[in-house]
């Protein structure tokens, strides 16, 4: 590079470095969870040490976040990074002008989000991720079960059939439109598959359903693997998860992007980064699975104990 050009270049990093590190940020987070709060430090790790942040606990309150973003309106900040699906709600109808970014949000689009002057960090891996790490847990499992609603996930299934078609799978895919519809459901499907996959689907996962889905899939000796690290701990045999941490390392380079006019990525969903495998070592005991060595090393959250149901989580972590 020409020194002329280098020096221009250095030039305009150090003036968009200085931008943004004289910046104001509030931070909205909806509850006082571990799995917000790791999100949150992620994020202030990854801004300049001069960025002026202050931050907001809603304390599970939507009403108290609006009260909150309409307060930012008087004096507003330059951008707003909400956690959680009510502080992101709280930012879309309150906060229309400033950029917003969100994170930890299950199922945003089923809210309105993100909106206009949002950009968002969705909490879903693509079909091909989740499959190919599905394997690598079992990989003489070849015929996975998945239930969805198409309403929410007819996309995402269309694009797991090809995925899975690739990696050698085949997808028995079982479409159900209410949660009534579940049992009958999962009993149709087990004789058929290998392994069951759940996914994040608001029709399909509930509190009221995954005590269903954890009994059957250990009853009948067949790996559940899913997207929640909690499930993992109550007997599921894997799940592809996020690191909150990381979540708000990407929100804050995303914030940095939008303070420096970088890019335009308003109104748009971003696909969550640096995944991490969760195992539960007993579960695969009890489904007599003999996992990798290397596998087990590399995933980012293993648990074991007397029984596949032996570390119980905290319930709120069980949908971010």
């Amino acid at each position: 590079m020409p020194p002329i050009f280098f020096v221009l270049s250095l030039f305009l990093l150090t003036s968009l470095s200085g931008i943004v590190g004289a910046a104001e940020i509030a931070i909205l987070k909806s509850a006082d969870l571990p799995y917000y709060e790791q999100a949150v430090v992620g994020f202030k790790a990854g801004l300049p040490a001069t960025t002026s942040v202050k931050e907001y606990n809603l304390n599970g309150q939507l009403a108290q976040g609006r009260d909150i973003a309409k307060s930012l309106r008087a004096s507003p900040p330059d951008l707003v990074f909400a956690v959680g699906l009510k502080a992101a709600m709280a930012a879309k109808l309150e906060i229309l002008d400033q950029p917003v970014v969100f994170c930890m949000v299950l199922n945003p689009e089923a809210h309105g989000l993100p909106a206009g002057n949002m950009t968002g960090i969705g909490v879903k891996a693509s079909s091909e991720t989740q499959l190919a790490a599905l394997r690598s847990a079992v990989p003489n499992r070849n015929r996975v079960g998945v239930l969805y609603d198409e309403d929410h996930n007819g996309d995402f299934i269309r694009q797991a059939h090809r995925a899975a078609n690739q990696q050698g799978l085949e997808l028995f895919a079982v479409a159900v439109h209410r949660q009534e519809e579940i049992p009958n459901a999962v009993r149709t499907l087990l004789p058929k598959i290998d392994a069951l996959w759940l996914i994040q689907d608001q029709t399909v996962v509930s509190e009221s359903a995954i005590p269903f889905f954890l009994e059957s899939t250990l009853d009948a000796k067949m790996p559940l693997f899913t997207f929640s690290l909690s499930l993992v701990q109550q007997g599921a045999l894997g799940a592809l998860v996020l690191d909150p941490w990381t979540v708000g390392q990407q929100a804050a380079h995303i914030a940095f992007a939008r303070l420096s006019g970088q890019h335009t990525s308003s109104g748009s969903l971003q696909t969550p980064e640096h995944l991490q495998l969760a195992l539960n070592l007993n579960s695969a005991e009890h489904l007599d699975l003999v996992l990798p060595p290397e596998l087990i090393r590399m995933a980012g959250h293993v648990f074991g104990g007397p029984g596949a149901l032996a570390q119980q989580p905290d319930d709120s972590d069980v949908i971010p």
